[in-house]
């Protein structure tokens, strides 16, 4: 037999195993297995088809012998898959109960005398009807407002777990267009909440230029570098979004607005922060507080609204000042030059 028909063999032995036809796959395999012995490249491979076929024919007697021969096998693969169906081949028998098994009804011939047809009754042990369902109706797939509401409670209990935490956000004004931001975020709880240190993983991942310190326990201190207000703006919106994440809710950016009116002598800066908590639910222990320079402006951010926080002064200017200075100076020195020509003093004049 040539390679190429002993893989025809094969093929057709595999299809007959994948539609239960086991006979004819034997037939196919056991000429296959004579001309390739169990040390062969293809023997193993064989013999495995070989004890999946007298398993389905119910030979377990030589699906147990062969498993054995293949458990010693070099080919570590099928010798695993060997000991695996010797083990199964090998499990001990369970009784089956009773109930488990299904009694076909004894026929009974009755056979009447000459004249009359012999007629066929059927004899049924009677057994009790089973009981009748219970009054449910059908199953049906749950509304959409059954969706809705379990995604409100579970929103509800990650925002409860996240709760009990107090942050603060100090917008410090460092010179004209020049900001800084500290984040403060403590836990009442005095141990770190999930909510925070999925807070911080997040806040080192996508937003640079931060310094996070741990400054208790339960405590984070968040500070951003010196920047103007437009930079500042978008780092912000960055650490919101970040913090809306971690805790489930969207929220949007807050809006940050500085403007400055250069007089000589120092800037006029006029700030506005802006924070629109409206989409945020009510939240048990969360308590969200803003300040301008350091507590000179401060406001409490409530859930459900938008909070607005503004300051207005002015900030000296050091080259301006000094500027007027000396032409302050100045004209000190040429109304002093007038009333002593004057006085009759005259020009002043170098000594002879």
């Amino acid at each position: 037999m040539s390679e190429q028909d002993s893989a025809l063999d094969l093929s057709e032995a595999e299809a007959a195993l994948e539609r239960g036809d086991y006979g004819q796959g034997l037939e196919l395999l056991l000429p296959l297995a004579e001309q390739h012995p169990l040390n062969s490249p293809e023997g193993p491979g064989l013999r495995l088809l070989m004890i999946t076929a007298w398993m389905g024919q119910g030979q377990d007697d030589k699906a147990i012998t062969t498993c054995r021969l293949l458990s010693r096998c070099r080919d570590p693969k099928l010798r695993q898959q060997a000991k695996q169906l010797l083990g199964v081949l090998e499990a001990p028998s369970l009784d089956r109960p009773e109930r488990w098994l299904m009694r076909m009804p004894q026929l009974e011939l009755n056979s009447s005398g000459s004249g009359q047809t012999s007629t066929m009754r059927w004899r049924r042990s009677r057994r009790p009807e089973p009981p009748s369902p219970p009054p449910t109706g059908p199953t049906r797939s749950p509304a959409a407002g059954f969706a809705v509401l379990v995604m409100a409670v579970l929103l509800g209990i990650t925002l409860l777990l996240n709760g009990c935490v107090r942050i603060e956000a100090d917008l410090d004004l460092r010179g004209p267009d020049r900001l800084a931001l500290t984040w403060d975020v403590r836990s009442t709880q005095e141990r770190p909440l999930p909510w925070q240190e999925q807070f911080e993983r997040d806040l080192q991942r996508e937003v640079p230029g931060l310094k996070i310190e741990q400054t208790g326990p339960g405590r984070q201190q968040i500070s951003s570098r010196v920047a103007s207000s437009h930079e500042l703006a978008q780092q912000m919106a960055a650490v919101v979004a970040v913090a809306g994440r971690a805790a489930g809710v969207s929220l949007p950016a807050p809006m940050l607005k500085l403007e400055e009116r250069n007089w000589l002598l120092g800037v006029q800066q006029h700030l506005q922060l802006m924070v629109d908590l409206s989409d945020l639910p009510k939240i048990p222990g969360l308590d969200v507080h803003l300040s301008l320079n350091h507590g000179r402006v401060e406001r409490t951010a409530l859930s459900g609204t938008i909070t607005e926080v503004s300051w207005q002064g002015w900030r000296w200017n050091p080259l301006g000042l000094g500027g007027v200075v000396i032409l302050m100076l100045l004209i000190s020195s040429m109304v002093l030059q007038v009333v002593r020509r004057k006085l009759g003093f005259g020009f002043p004049e170098l000594p002879s």
